[in-house]
């Protein structure tokens, strides 16, 4: 075979190669999270000095518990202006704590919000409880963020009931339950909240035994309320590399910071 024409054959062999094969998508980008979670402790924080602590851990997704929305002043409104982010386009607030039948009525409404420099997509809140009686109603907020380049990430948080009695267990056991069913079979997720309950309750171990990854057990395994752990964030297909309980007096809860990669 003359030298041309075998170059000509392989050089069709080659296209022919490359022809069949496919090449792998590109991969997207990793984008660094950094999620702050907070029970701010009612309408009496002091947003402006919760914004600091905020900004100066480099949190780009936090989620605060206890926060309050009223007439006179809006405190959602007022994280997200000192935080420099937009209320409407990243901050979402769920009703849901607020004062049970039998309390003193109380302007506006209380619950829990997720705010986030990245933009959201969709936002949903979730009631875990119908209590007719004295007893808190609680919610589950949930948003889909934007990271950019085709990539989101969904973030829910919540605030389970207190208490030691075996009403308030069995009340808070089955708030547990409904945010577990609610987020089954969901991943990538992170889920954050102050679930007042400590590592070693039935109601934590059940977390994990359905998949979700406790990001404070090897983190920051420390008090979050007085000598307690009760504030989480846990997640699925998230990766997790470092985190830590912040030392403040802001509130009577601390502050916990997560980093993730996405």
């Amino acid at each position: 075979m003359h030298a041309t024409k075998r170059i000509k054959v392989m050089m069709a062999a080659a296209v022919t190669v490359l022809a069949s094969t496919t090449l792998p998508a590109p991969a997207h980008a990793t984008t660094n999270l950094v999620v702050l979670d907070w029970n701010v402790a009612g309408d009496t924080a002091d947003m402006k000095a919760i914004a600091g602590v905020i900004r100066g851990s480099g949190a780009n997704i936090v989620t605060v518990q206890e926060i309050h929305r009223k007439p006179e002043a809006d405190q959602v409104k007022q994280l997200a202006d000192e935080l420099g982010w937009d209320i409407t386009a990243n901050a979402h607030f769920g009703a849901g704590d607020n004062p049970g039948p039998c309390d003193d009525p109380q302007p506006g409404k209380a619950g829990n919000a997720i705010l986030s420099s990245f933009k959201i997509l969709e936002r949903v809140t979730i009631p875990i409880s119908d209590f007719e009686t004295c007893p808190v109603n609680r919610s589950l907020a949930g948003v889909k963020l934007d990271l950019g380049g085709g990539s989101t990430i969904t973030v829910f948080t919540t605030h389970l009931s207190p208490g030691l009695s075996a009403t308030s267990v069995s009340r808070r056991e089955a708030q547990a339950d409904k945010v577990r069913n609610y987020l089954a079979n969901r991943s990538p997720l992170i889920l954050t909240g102050d679930f007042n309950a400590p590592p070693t309750d039935a109601l934590s171990k059940k977390f994990v035994s359905a998949g979700w990854v406790d990001t404070g057990a090897r983190y920051a395994n420390q008090p979050t309320h007085g000598d307690a752990r009760i504030d989480y964030i846990y997640t699925k297909g998230i990766t997790t590399t470092s985190g830590s309980v912040l030392s403040s007096t802001l509130s009577d809860h601390r502050p916990v910071v997560m980093k993730m990669t996405r």
